[in-house]
């Protein structure tokens, strides 16, 4: 079956055409974002009680030049945490999200405690539907996992993908709607695989990119109000595609997605959102012009100080819906208890019964 193999169209087409880091504003900005992920440092070396949002972490703090690997509480530090999970992460986000991590950390993605995690993601692979997931943020994910850890990636998985793109606007997304966080995802898997920026699929989504910016600026699940992890997950495609996120073609409002970006950071560091660390664990990696793909390898500038844990819950800070996510859980697509874990069962704190249910059914 035909692939494309992709250790050197990664390397092509899925660092960010916008020279990573450059002229982006408010380093301190993102040194106080990574100063709170450490804070949330748990006992056994992960940052957050799911094994997913403990991976955004880890390539938040790298895309944030920091080492992960570096970080220890009572002795453990990230890599201890992945090890000890790794067998566990058998749906195909988690596995990719544990590979691009893995990368993160310093270690072989295909020998993790014994595990192969992009064999993980391989093995789900059905050759009849070219699906690696069962909806296109989990694909996305997939997909991202494999290329940006120098494995192939089926070209029916690309086609796959391709296929669920809403022809009337040029997004994907849940239920025969269109998000901004499933496109944003669905870009970056496709420029990762080595489909150029003028190609007309992703010319669509570039466009319902733009047609989707709120007046402030960002972008948002529900599409009334913009959110931090929305926006910093558009910025992120941006990057993917060659766009300038600080340019003025980009402005809305009088305000560029890193402006509203930084407007949206707490005084702890943190940012805003149903969860402000999922929220951080986003807006780092794209304040610091990095995207899913090359956030992992980002190079290692900075070393960070003692962290304090403090492992407490913190309330939420707005009532935005949860956005999309993936890879929360150990295994499969079914959620548990806390954050959001399931794709397209989306719990809206705010926003219509239509909506949430459209989400539900996803």
């Amino acid at each position: 079956m035909r692939r494309f193999l992709l250790p050197l169209a990664a390397a092509l087409f899925a660092l960010p055409i916008f020279a990573a880091g450059a002229a982006l504003p408010k380093a301190d900005a993102i040194e106080a974002g990574a100063a709170y992920i450490r804070s949330q440092q748990q006992p056994g070396g992960g940052y957050a009680s799911s094994p997913g949002q403990t991976m955004d972490a880890i390539y938040a703090l790298r895309s944030a030049g920091y080492d992960p690997a570096k970080d220890s509480v009572g002795g453990l530090t990230p890599v201890d945490y992945l090890r000890a999970n790794a067998a566990a992460l058998t749906s195909p986000g988690a596995a990719a999200k544990g590979a691009l991590a893995a990368k993160a950390l310093g270690l072989d993605p295909k020998a993790v405690n014994g595990v192969d995690l992009p064999g993980l993601v391989a093995a789900a692979y059905d050759p009849d539907t070219g699906a690696y997931a069962s909806d296109d943020f989990s694909q996305s994910i997939a997909m991202i996992g494999l290329a940006c850890t120098g494995h192939p990636v089926e070209a029916r998985a690309i086609d796959a993908l391709r296929a669920t793109q809403v022809e009337t606007d040029g997004g994907w997304g849940f239920g025969g709607g269109s998000d901004p966080d499933t496109t944003a995802v669905a870009i970056q898997a496709l420029v990762a695989t080595g489909v150029p920026a003028t190609d007309p699929a992703l010319v669509q989504a570039l466009a319902y990119v733009k047609a989707s910016q709120g007046n402030d600026g960002g972008w948002g699940f529900d599409p009334s109000e913009s959110n931090a992890s929305s926006t910093a997950y558009v910025v992120q495609a941006l990057i993917a595609l060659g766009e300038d996120p600080q340019a003025a073609a980009w402005e809305k409002g009088g305000v560029t997605p890193l402006e509203y970006l930084l407007s949206e950071q707490n005084t702890d560091g943190s940012f805003k959102g149903f969860d402000p660390a999922y929220a951080t664990n986003q807006a780092l990696p794209a304040l610091a012009g990095r995207t899913f793909c090359d956030a992992p390898q980002a190079p290692v500038t900075r070393v960070a100080p003692a962290a304090t844990p403090t492992p407490t819950a913190v309330p939420p800070t707005i009532t935005a819906p949860r956005p999309p996510s993936t890879g929360n859980t150990l295994a499969g697509n079914g959620s548990g208890p806390g954050l959001p874990i399931a794709l397209g069962v989306v719990v809206l704190v705010a926003g219509s019964a239509a909506v949430a249910a459209m989400r539900r059914r996803g």
